[in-house]
């Protein structure tokens, strides 16, 4: 079944309603409107990494920020947190996706769909632990339900990514108040290519110190 990932120009919208964040380049230049579609299985080509990966990133640098993590792809609980704020602030533009009025139910498939951009083994998710579980949590029918995001005061910026000859991808970038422009942490994500429908897979997260 064909999987969608909606416009760039969609994405934006549903970041500043949801999450308080727009997606912001680090140079001026208006970006163009970058449509993904892709089939199970394959990887986006129509978008750099900045573009395909901005919600994993996005959802990356938040989890970490609100909930003082450190980066930690072994640990369930870092894990479903930050699969959390991916899911609920870009979940609901799935075709697959239910919404009610504070909640998200998304199949399992979806799950493993957004994982695979944030993390490199998903073969296998673990239970979500109980820190997290009033926020997401299987319902036993094969779907996860989610607590709706509230909003936030910050945005995220990414600058253009860097290819290096190995197949590495970094970009670094800063988390920003809306209310004065002033950033308030910096970082850097290192990306692999991926086959699966984001193209890119995070391997690491580090902020600035």
């Amino acid at each position: 079944m064909k999987k969608r990932i909606v416009s760039l120009a969609l994405a934006l919208l549903l970041a500043a309603g949801l999450g308080g964040t727009v997606f912001a380049q680090s140079q001026q230049e208006p970006q163009p409107e970058v449509s993904l579609e892709t089939v199970q299985g394959s990887a986006p080509a129509q978008a750099d990494a900045s573009q395909s990966m901005y919600p994993a990133v996005h959802a990356l640098v938040m989890a970490m920020t609100e909930n003082h993590l450190d980066y930690d792809p072994e640990d369930p609980e870092f894990l479903w947190t930050s699969l959390y704020y991916m899911l609920s602030l870009y979940g609901q533009m799935d075709e697959r996706a239910q919404i009610t009025d504070d909640t998200l139910i998304l199949p399992s498939e979806v799950i493993q769909d957004y994982a695979s951009a944030l993390y490199p083994d998903v073969s296998s998710l673990p239970e979500v632990p109980a820190p997290i579980s009033a926020r997401i949590a299987p319902d036993g029918e094969g779907t996860y339900r989610l607590a709706r995001g509230e909003e936030g005061l910050t945005q995220v910026t990414v600058e253009p990514p860097i290819y290096l000859q190995d197949g590495t991808v970094v970009m670094n970038g800063a988390l920003v108040a809306l209310e004065d422009g002033s950033i308030l942490r910096e970082f850097q994500v290192t990306l692999l290519p991926r086959d699966c429908m984001f193209g890119y897979v995070i391997t690491d997260l580090t902020f600035s110190a």
